[in-house]
């Protein structure tokens, strides 16, 4: 009897479990990368409603105390504006305001938010 050259069974069997292994680590791999890439999007997003608020306070002119909140696209939003009375070497004619923006999102048991605080200063 001639021998014959070829793959076995067994040796076939084994190279689909291999493949089968690597294919579903690189599927988890990828699902894992389209997932970051939704979350960056979805911070990005919230990262511009967040400096459009900033941007919005800093128009008026005086700066007042207080707070504000709403939705936008999506994204739910708060504005606080308070007196910061740490700075004690500022001319009389100047009131220093800290500016808090908290942008916050989420669906189901997930909740993500974004923060940006600054100092404003604004006429007496």
């Amino acid at each position: 009897m001639r021998h014959q050259r070829g793959f076995s069974l067994l040796e076939v069997l084994v190279a689909f479990a291999i493949l089968a292994m690597s294919l579903g680590a690189l599927y988890q791999a990828f699902g894992g990368s389209l997932r970051n890439l939704s979350v960056a999007g979805e911070y990005t997003s919230a990262m511009i409603v967040a400096e459009s608020k900033l941007a919005e306070v800093a128009d008026q002119v005086p700066l007042r105390q207080g707070s504000e909140q709403g939705e936008e696209n999506g994204f739910r939003w708060k504005v606080d504006v308070l007196s910061y009375e740490e700075l004690e070497d500022l001319p009389r004619s100047f009131k220093p305001y800290r500016v808090h923006v908290k942008v916050s999102w989420g669906d189901g048991g997930r909740h993500r938010s974004y923060v940006l605080d600054t100092l404003r200063l604004s006429d007496k």
